[in-house]
């Protein structure tokens, strides 16, 4: 089938020139020494001295790997680390030798992609730092369906997953500086700075969109994010939106008239500095609404690093119960990350539902086959159930005809008219034999 063709999301960079630039969000990071204790350092050492917990090394790993250090060199080998080299830990970290704030430029930072400045008055509203004592979106992976995002950018390094291009059929989903995807990766990041990315790259073409949600499905995203305004009414990009809300992932898409809401599925509208509708929205086609200066797309970037903060603070819950969740907490209809993370989890969500439904087809499947089992050890059963109590009703109508057998006889006995053609009465004198003999 062929898809419609729609228009391709503005460039976001292009919007967001002379806006207010925001610095970088505030991490904690380490700096290594040439060694700790008479030893060369590394990372399960790290991970015990500052998160109490050397297992936790993976987790530093995760937050490392790939962003280029000062000497320009990479992090890859947790038993490998330079001196000078600039760690981020934990939120959860803590020690004396921990500094916080924004990371020292690498020694390579220009190699990559610059972020264009994000919206300072949409964060300052928003306020997401207050959700991250909480969660910061650690462990979730959220799948950007655009233009790509580069994985070199020194704000996104080492926390963007190669990716895919749907577009070129082969190649990798982050690489390249061109579109908005990047920039709405950096949005994402300003809301959920522990989040990772999994970037799928459709190029201008819109009829791509179906693909390139089952393609961030498929790879482990627990959030999707579309960037561009897609046709969401088309039936293979509503499809796609319903396989991706069943394998438990929240779609995020920019609000448009043809998209049908459903519990997993978030249309987001755009507000500007006054907190107004930045456009004329049908009332049925937009779920809430976000900082976008008149883009919907870094609206929905917004709410997409929320969604990443709901499912990282309260990771039992399912696509549908997550967007309940972010869409009981708004303000005004403006998304709220800190309501979201840290408010009361409504009636019918997470804890508080009286039953709770499996967002896949896990659980249905389940109980299907379940149902099949159970049917099959009947009819295997069903000879045996049939022969044993048949066999006991007839034995117990045996016995009731031959008790009542032995009660009419017995009663015909004692009557003093029976007459036993039978009965003979004994004879008198000596018995003789058939001969004549006594």
């Amino acid at each position: 089938m062929v898809r419609l063709r729609v228009v391709v999301a503005v460039v976001l960079a292009a919007i967001l020139i002379g806006a207010p630039a925001q610095a970088a969000p505030t991490r904690l990071y380490y700096t290594v020494t040439a060694s700790y204790q008479g030893a060369r350092e590394n990372l399960w050492e790290i991970a015990a001295r500052f998160l109490g917990d050397a297992d936790r090394a993976g987790e530093i790993l995760d937050l490392n790997s790939g962003r280029v250090q000062p000497d320009g060199d990479r992090l890859s080998d947790p038993s490998h680390l330079n001196a000078g080299w600039n760690l981020i830990l934990p939120w959860d970290a803590a020690g004396t030798e921990l500094h916080q704030g924004q990371l020292p430029a690498g020694g390579s930072a220009s190699s990559g992609c610059q972020l264009p400045s994000t919206p300072g008055w949409g964060l300052t509203l928003l306020n997401p730092n207050r959700a991250w004592p909480v969660a910061d979106g650690a462990g979730v992976k959220v799948g950007v369906v655009g233009s790509g995002v580069d994985g070199s950018t020194r704000e996104l390094a080492g926390r963007v997953a190669t990716g895919a291009d749907v577009a070129g059929g082969t190649g990798r989903g982050d690489t390249g500086c061109d579109g908005g995807g990047t920039a709405l990766a950096g949005l994402v990041a300003a809301v959920a700075p522990g989040a990772r990315f999994v970037p799928v790259k459709i190029g201008k073409d819109a009829r791509l969109v179906a693909t390139g949600i089952d393609v961030a499905a498929a790879s482990g995203a627990r959030v999707v994010l579309v960037g561009t305004e897609v046709d969401a009414g088309n039936a293979e990009v509503r499809a796609a939106v319903s396989d991706a809300i069943s394998r438990d992932v929240v779609v995020v898409l920019p609000a448009r008239a043809a998209a049908e809401g459903t519990d997993g599925l978030l249309r987001v509208g755009s507000i500007n500095e006054n907190r107004q509708p930045a456009d004329n929205y049908p009332a049925d086609a937009v779920d809430l609404l976000a900082p976008g200066v008149g883009d919907r797309a870094s609206a929905a970037a917004f709410v997409a690093g929320t969604v990443a903060l709901v499912r990282a603070a309260h990771p039992e819950l399912h696509a549908a119960e997550v967007t309940r969740q972010v869409l009981t907490t708004v303000t005004d209809d403006v998304v709220s990350p800190v309501a979201a993370v840290t408010g009361p989890l409504p009636a019918g969500v997470g804890v508080n539902a009286a039953v709770t439904t499996p967002a896949n087809g896990l659980g249905t499947l389940s109980r299907v086959l379940w149902w099949i089992a159970v049917g099959l050890a009947v009819l295997l059963l069903l000879p045996f159930l049939i022969q044993r109590p048949t066999r006991m009703l007839r034995g117990l109508m045996a016995r009731r005809r031959a008790e009542r057998q032995a009660k009419q006889t017995r009663a015909r006995m004692a009557d003093d008219n029976y007459q036993d053609p039978f009965w003979e009465p004994p004879r008198s004198g000596p018995v003789r034999d058939e001969a004549g003999r006594r």
